[in-house]
């Protein structure tokens, strides 16, 4: 296993193809807009990343040429959600939660001009009420959410890049200003080092936990898909871990496990990236 450092500034070129609007749907922008937050997070992260061109690509979701004529394919992807209830629909819990974000996105930049990552934590209670078919009361809840958070931030931008907030229910505004449902709100300053925010929000206690096994599983299904990638030097799997999202069987004898298990994989090199730390951690492969 290897754990490798922060590096806020790497010399690497991102270029997003000139697309119109009529090209692409308004869900892939966001798709897409929000892999590019991501792969920025890991490249500041990740003190290796070589440096070059990457470019948004369908299969894998980006192309790397480093300056050393390589070309490089990266994949993301997230640890999957894992219910018990049947009823539950997990696409509706993501559309629904990613129209808030993107609402209160929206508000806050139109009143201010720093690019910020924003994380919200709901209580798990928000999950089985989203399931309902969207009527007047879903969506003036939305609405409300997209309000508050959006008035939250606003009154809690960090004053200098790098800087943080954390707003729950220990500090004296999030006990008296936090929605319900919010356990927490972070908002990192990050003017001058990103084009563009992420804004990101989840529920914790039904994130599937860390382990050999959801890992194994989300390998598995990028490996099956790898065969229609474009023809690289290396493939790169990056994994996407938030842990304040983490399931409350979180345990972190298992977390060390899996991170130092070796796996099998189609991919040259597979890295977790916890988003909100900004760890990176190497797995070790075995190559198939």
């Amino acid at each position: 296993m290897l754990f490798l450092g922060r590096k806020e500034a790497v010399m690497c070129e991102f270029r997003i193809d000139d697309v119109t609007t009529s090209q692409i749907s308004h869900n892939q922008q966001k798709k897409d807009q929000r892999e590019w937050a991501i792969l920025r997070l890991f490249r500041s992260s990740f003190t290796s990343f070589p440096i070059g061109k990457v470019e948004k690509s369908e299969c894998p979701d980006f192309i790397l040429n480093t300056n050393g004529g390589r070309k490089i394919g990266i994949e993301l992807t997230e640890l999957k959600y894992e219910r018990d209830d049947l009823e539950f629909n997990l696409r509706a819990h993501e559309d629904f939660l990613t129209e808030i974000m993107h609402g209160a996105q929206q508000i806050v930049e139109r009143e201010s001009s720093q690019k910020l990552i924003v994380d919200v934590h709901f209580k798990d209670e928000l999950g089985p009420s989203i399931c309902v078919p969207r009527d007047r009361r879903s969506m003036l809840l939305s609405e409300g959410f997209t309000e508050s958070i959006a008035k939250i931030v606003l009154d809690n931008i960090p004053n200098s890049t790098g800087k943080e907030y954390l707003i729950d229910r220990t500090s004296k505004y999030g006990d008296l200003n936090l929605p319900s449902k919010i356990e927490e709100i972070r908002v990192r300053n990050m003017t001058g080092r990103y084009e563009e925010g992420l804004w990101y929000a989840g529920i914790s206690t039904k994130i599937k936990p860390m382990s050999v096994e959801s890992i194994t599983d989300r390998i598995k299904d990028k490996d099956e898909k790898i065969v229609h990638y474009e023809p690289s030097d290396e493939n790169w799997l990056l994994i996407i871990q938030n842990s304040f999202l983490m399931s409350s069987r979180y345990n972190s004898h298992d977390v060390q496990y899996a991170l130092s298990h070796t796996y099998d994989s189609k991919f040259d090199r597979i890295f977790v990236f916890e988003r909100i730390e900004g760890t990176v951690s190497e797995l070790k492969i075995n190559r198939i």
